[in-house]
C-alpha cells in the first residue's frame, strides 16, 4: 500500500498576504460600525480580496475586474428582482426561489453579451446572495448597496496588499544564468515557489536563462510555467535556442567526415546510437536497430513529445549536406567505457565526450560533440544576445561556476538568486552563499 508523504513547505508571501488582507477588511468593517451608513458584512469584503491576492500583479488586476464587473451586473439584476416581487408583492418562498433560477439564464447572457464570460460566476453569486437571502427583508435594498460596497471595499484591499511591495532595484546588467538538475530544480521538478519567484524576476528586468545538458523539448517541459526571455544553452553547449523565436539561434556541428568515423568505431562494437541532426531549423533524431531494453524505453517515453522527431534511419539522407549536432549511446557501464577507450584513441581531439548517469538502472549515456561544443564558448555568444556586462553562473560542480549549490537546489537557489541581484552594494562574491 502506498504511504501518503507529506510536505510542508514554508509559509510564502501569498499566504500571510492573504491573510493580511482579511484583517484590514475587518478592520475597515469596525470602522463602519461606527459610522451611521451602514456596516455591510464583512464575510462578502473578506471574500473579494482573497479572490484578488493572486502570484503576479497582472493577474491580481483581471480578478479585480472580473469580481467587479460580476458584481455589477449580479447586483442590478438582484435590485430588479426584489423591486419586481415588491411590486407585485410576491410572499411564497418557492415562487421566489424558482423566479431566481429562471433570471440566472439572463444574468449569464449578459454577461457573454458584454463579453465579460469570466465575470459569469460572480454575477450569479451576487445576484442568488440577494434574491434568495434578502428578498423578504424590511429594507433589502440597502444590503444591496452594502453588498456592493463590502465587495469593493475588499478588491481594492486586495489589490493594495497584493501589489505592495519593498522599493528595491534589481540587477538588470549581469547575465545570471543556472543549470537545472540539482541546482535550479530538485527531484526533477521545479517547485512552485521557485517559479512564481523567477518570474518576478524576469519581469523586473533581470536578465536569466538556463544552460543545460538537456534538450530543449526536456527543458520546457521541467520549466514550464516559467516566463523565459532569453535564449538558452542547450545539449552540453551544441546549441543556443530562443525560447520567444523557438528555434535554435546558434549550433555547432560535427564534422560530417567525423561523425561517420563515430558512427562506425560505434557499429563495430556492436552497439547502437541516437543521431541528433539538424533539417532547416528543425531538431531530427534517426534511430536504428536498437540493442537494450533502456534504449527501447527512451524511445517510447520521448517520441510523442511535440518537441521531438524521431525517425528510422532508413529514412537518413545522410550525405554532405547532414548537419549532425551530436550523437548520442545509451549502455551498460562496462560497454560505455571500453566505448570511450576507442574513442579516444582513434579520434583524439577531434571529438569531445560527455558521460553521464541514465535514468535507468544499470545504464549510462555517452555524447560525441564536436570539440567547438562547449557551454564556455555558447556563454560567450549568449552573452552578446544579452547585451549583458558579465555572467554570474550557478551550478553544482564546485570550482566550476561563480555561485556553488551544495544544498541539492531547488528553492533555495532561488532565495540566493534573489539576493545577488538584488542592488545593495555588495559584490556577489562577497556574499555567503552556503
Amino acid at each position: 500500500m502506498k504511504t501518503l508523504k507529506l510536505v510542508f513547505p514554508p509559509i510564502g508571501a501569498r499566504i500571510m498576504k492573504s491573510a493580511i488582507a482579511v484583517g484590514l477588511c475587518m478592520l475597515v468593517y469596525f470602522v463602519r460600525t461606527l459610522l451611521p451608513i451602514g456596516n455591510g458584512i464583512p464575510f462578502y469584503g473578506a471574500l473579494a480580496a482573497l479572490w484578488c491576492i493572486q502570484p503576479y500583479n497582472d493577474t491580481t488586476k483581471n480578478n479585480a475586474v472580473q469580481r467587479s464587473m460580476g458584481t455589477l451586473i449580479g447586483a442590478v439584476y438582484g435590485l430588479l428582482f426584489l423591486l419586481l416581487f415588491r411590486l407585485i408583492d410576491v410572499t411564497v418562498p418557492m415562487i421566489v426561489y424558482i423566479s431566481a433560477s429562471a433570471v440566472i439564464i439572463p444574468v449569464i447572457y449578459t454577461t457573454v453579451v458584454l463579453n465579460k464570460r469570466s465575470a459569469s460566476f460572480f454575477s450569479c453569486v451576487v445576484f442568488l446572495s440577494i434574491a434568495l437571502t434578502h428578498s423578504f427583508d424590511s429594507d433589502p435594498y440597502l444590503f444591496v448597496l452594502n453588498r456592493v460596497i463590502d465587495t469593493f471595499i475588499g478588491i481594492i484591499i486586495g489589490v493594495a496588499v497584493n501589489d505592495f511591495r519593498l522599493p528595491i532595484k534589481h540587477d538588470t546588467d549581469n547575465l545570471y544564468v543556472s543549470g537545472i538538475d540539482d541546482v535550479l530544480v530538485s527531484a526533477g521538478r521545479s517547485a512552485a515557489y521557485s517559479k512564481v519567484e523567477l518570474n518576478r524576476l524576469i519581469r523586473s528586468g533581470v536578465k536569466f536563462t538556463i544552460s543545460t545538458v538537456r534538450t530543449p523539448a526536456v527543458l520546457m517541459d521541467i520549466m514550464k510555467g516559467v516566463e523565459l526571455q532569453l535564449p538558452v544553452i542547450v545539449m552540453d553547449g551544441a546549441a543556443l535556442y530562443g525560447v520567444k523565436e523557438k528555434r535554435y539561434l546558434e549550433t555547432v556541428f560535427l564534422p560530417s567526415d567525423v561523425s561517420s568515423e563515430v558512427e562506425k568505431i560505434i557499429a563495430d562494437c556492436g552497439m547502437h546510437c541516437f543521431v541528433n541532426a539538424m533539417l532547416d531549423s528543425t531538431l531530427l533524431i534517426y534511430y536504428g536497430e536498437f540493442r537494450n531494453a533502456a534504449e527501447h524505453e527512451l524511445f517510447e517515453s520521448c517520441r510523442r513529445s511535440a518537441y521531438r522527431n524521431y525517425i528510422s534511419s532508413e529514412y537518413r539522407r545522410k550525405d554532405d549536406k547532414e548537419r549532425v549536432l551530436y550523437l548520442t549511446v545509451l549502455a551498460d557501464k562496462f560497454s560505455i567505457f571500453m566505448l570511450e577507450g576507442k574513442l579516444r584513441n582513434q579520434l583524439g581531439e577531434r571529438i569531445r565526450i560527455s558521460i553521464s548517469k541514465s535514468e535507468f538502472e544499470g545504464f549510462m549515456y555517452l555524447k560525441i560533440f564536436s570539440p567547438l561544443a562547449t557551454k564556455q564558448n555558447m556563454m560567450k555568444k549568449l552573452k552578446e544576445y544579452a547585451k549583458a556586462e558579465d555572467v554570474i553562473t550557478f551550478g553544482s560542480i564546485k570550482g566550476q561556476y561563480d555561485v556553488y549549490i551544495n544544498d541539492g537546489g531547488g528553492n533555495g537557489t532561488v532565495k540566493r538568486l534573489k539576493k545577488i541581484c538584488h542592488i545593495n552594494g555588495q559584490d556577489f562574491k562577497e556574499i555567503d552563499m552556503e
